[in-house]
């Protein structure tokens, strides 16, 4: 079958949110209202296959610092064994690599990610622990010390 990885429309909010909601309801991602993926949607990337969306992530640039922050990595269950979500991927595009790219492309040189439970997931990918003062100014100001997410840093 036919996979596509390709920037996130307004068509695909719902495939967005079936995938994302039950990582959500675990506590795995932050939750998002139906409202913020709809204002936030040129942020987010799919891949799909036959019409369903089985990976999803978004990426929030800080221009002035050269960095972005890479948030809601989801791959749907059923593909989660094929690495789709990073360059490893034996199966289709990856979803990690596919945000690498465009980081790099927008002159991005650090790549970021604030995680409560894959944090062995992206060190196996190249992201290195670091403080909250490795943050961007602003993202720094809106950290959330009671998620006590790690956060995670990528040269690249």
């Amino acid at each position: 079958s036919a996979e596509q990885a390709r920037q996130a429309t307004i068509d695909d909010i719902g495939g967005i949110l079936d995938l994302i909601r039950p990582l959500e309801a675990e506590g795995i991602l932050v939750k998002r209202s139906r409202e913020q993926l709809e204002m936030q949607i040129d942020n987010f990337f799919i891949i799909e296959r036959d019409g369903m969306i089985i990976s999803c992530a978004a990426l929030y640039p800080f221009k002035e610092e050269a960095m972005a922050d890479m948030v809601c990595v989801a791959v749907h269950p059923e593909y989660r064994g094929c690495y789709r979500g990073d360059r490893r991927s034996t199966c289709g595009d990856s979803m990690v690599s596919q945000i690498e790219d465009l980081a790099r492309s927008k002159n991005i040189k650090k790549l970021f990610v604030l995680t409560t439970r894959s944090i062995h997931w992206f060190r196996e990918r190249g992201f290195e622990p670091v403080e909250v003062s490795a943050l961007p100014m602003e993202k720094q100001r809106l950290y959330n010390y009671q998620r006590r997410s790690k956060i995670l840093m990528k040269d690249l």
